[in-house]
């Protein structure tokens, strides 16, 4: 199967920085691509060179068949790209209800509308009318990944979807991804919780500086102590 998504070559920078090192990947329809790494490895700028929120010096992007790159941030969302930042950006002063309705994307259309959302989410359903910046962090975080799910997206990015949640709101969230990737969602993320990571991923790649210097199964990343050790310190 051909992938959906790929990134060659993408060298990326902030101000003088080099950031990202000729780093590349793969996500193919329907499959739970995982990048892992030390903070700093530079998991969160190759969400945001995909995006076209950092955009690449040098390197391509391609989704769904097309070339990528110059396209701003919300014409990659139009194309089918949902970003849940690492923060949230949650939009404080307004309800719960307006957050989810915000993630609409005209011209897209499938599954996902209010109801599928709340369907998926039922505590956020009995707090429609409670205000963003009132939400606990794991409340949060359902209300974000609800609102990139009304975009009706072709690829669901997670940067680091665990942090800061409570052990019960992780779980919560692990049999959440694993309800998504069963109907079929295609999901790109980054996470630090190696466990979930392993628990939700169908391939991982490892960043270190950078660059992905490991990219394989989940069954052969659990068995390779030796990268586990050098790359991670697990």
């Amino acid at each position: 199967m051909n992938p959906i998504l790929t990134a060659g070559g993408l060298n990326t920078f902030y101000g003088r920085s080099h950031i990202l090192f000729d780093m590349g990947l793969e996500v193919r329809q329907g499959e739970t691509v995982c990048l892992v790494g030390r903070n700093g490895a530079g998991k969160t700028t190759t969400f945001r060179s995909l995006m076209n929120l950092s955009p690449p010096k040098s390197g391509r992007v391609r989704f769904m068949g097309r070339d990528c790159a110059g396209l701003p941030p919300y014409k990659m969302a139009r194309l089918g790209l949902g970003f849940v930042p690492e923060d949230r950006r949650i939009l404080g002063p307004f309800s719960v209800r307006e957050n989810l309705e915000m993630g609409v994307i005209s011209g897209r259309t499938g599954r996902w509308n209010l109801e599928s959302v709340l369907d998926c989410f039922p505590t956020l359903r009995r707090m429609l009318d409670r205000m963003g910046a009132s939400l606990s962090g794991g409340e949060q975080q359902m209300l974000t990944i609800g609102r990139a799910l009304m975009g009706n997206p072709e690829v669901l990015i997670l940067d680091e979807p665990t942090e800061g949640l409570s052990p019960v709101i992780v779980g919560e969230l692990k049999e959440l991804v694993l309800r998504l990737k069963r109907e079929g969602t295609t999901i790109l993320l980054s996470e630090q919780n190696i466990r979930f990571a392993l628990a939700v991923s169908d391939s991982v790649a490892v960043m270190d500086k950078g660059r992905a210097v490991y990219t394989g199964p989940v069954e052969s990343f659990r068995n390779d102590a030796e990268i586990q050790s050098r790359y991670l310190a697990v």
